[in-house]
């Protein structure tokens, strides 16, 4: 595994899971676009893939901290791939993401993925999403002022990506809408409810006590261990693979109360 990574250009061997997991599910998506001519085949097969590229939306935010290739024209091109898989673009997530809410977590009425609204008040679930899905663009904007090349990205990054995208439609507009335009909206809006849980009723300054952890074995063998949320905002350049270990390191320093929220209380 070791030689094929190498080879492949990848700096850790435990990227060679997410990166078959978005080979496999993108020949999975282009196949049923291609042959899928009745329409109730084309939503079973196109929904069988929800699953996939949920797991996939997850390593999106992996890639965006730290990237599988060492080549960065190879990390651009896989990023095009994960987002017609999930509506995510790595560039933009770099921006919203670790540009605003990595240094605002414990200060959520800065957050850009605030979880309390302008009274200070807990939002609810549903506003939760909603507040983040349509201020999103807003936020990587404002953060982008001070990021020019990183916008410059994006920008780039989401033109390329639509002109795909419009290709798509246009050969074959019935497939083109059910494999990429449906995932591509409804993977995205679950990663943002994925994310309500995060940080839900956290209001210390402490990062030992601002984030909850998710240890699940099973979650995070499907996440890629994205439930290790404390120790990622404690280490947000460490690599995905390497959270479990530092969790452990730090396990007796986390001081963050029982979380009421369902998957907090399913997964711990």
């Amino acid at each position: 595994m070791r030689h094929l990574a190498r080879w492949l250009g990848l700096p850790y061997q435990e990227d060679l899971a997410p990166l078959a997991l978005v080979a496999g599910t993108a020949a999975a998506q282009v196949t049923g676009y291609l042959f899928a001519h009745e329409l109730r085949t084309a939503i079973a097969w196109a929904a069988l893939l929800l699953l996939p590229q949920i797991a996939i939306s997850t390593a999106v935010h992996n890639q965006s901290h730290v990237g599988m290739f060492s080549s960065g024209w190879r990390n651009r091109m896989l990023e095009l791939v994960m987002w017609l898989q999930t509506g995510m673009y790595a560039a933009k997530f770099r921006l919203h993401h670790s540009r605003g809410h990595h240094l605002h977590y414990t200060e959520p009425e800065r957050d850009p993925s605030r979880w309390i609204d302008a009274g200070g008040r807990r939002m609810s679930r549903l506003a939760y999403i909603a507040h983040y899905f349509f201020t999103y663009n807003y936020h990587v904007l404002r953060i982008g002022r001070t990021c020019k090349r990183l916008r410059q990205r994006c920008l780039w990054q989401v033109a390329a990506s639509y002109v795909v995208l419009i290709g798509l439609l246009l050969y074959n507009p019935r497939n083109g809408f059910i494999f990429f335009v449906a995932p591509i909206v409804l993977v995205w809006l679950n990663f943002i409810h994925m994310t309500y849980d995060d940080h839900i009723d956290l209001y210390s300054r402490d990062p030992f006590k601002a984030s909850h952890t998710k240890a699940n074995t099973w979650l995070n063998l499907a996440f890629f261990n994205n439930g290790y949320h404390l120790a990622h905002h404690v280490r947000p350049g460490l690599h995905w693979s390497r959270l479990p270990a530092f969790h452990r390191q730090i396990e007796h320093q986390i001081d963050v109360p029982a979380s009421q929220s369902g998957l907090n209380r399913w997964f711990r």
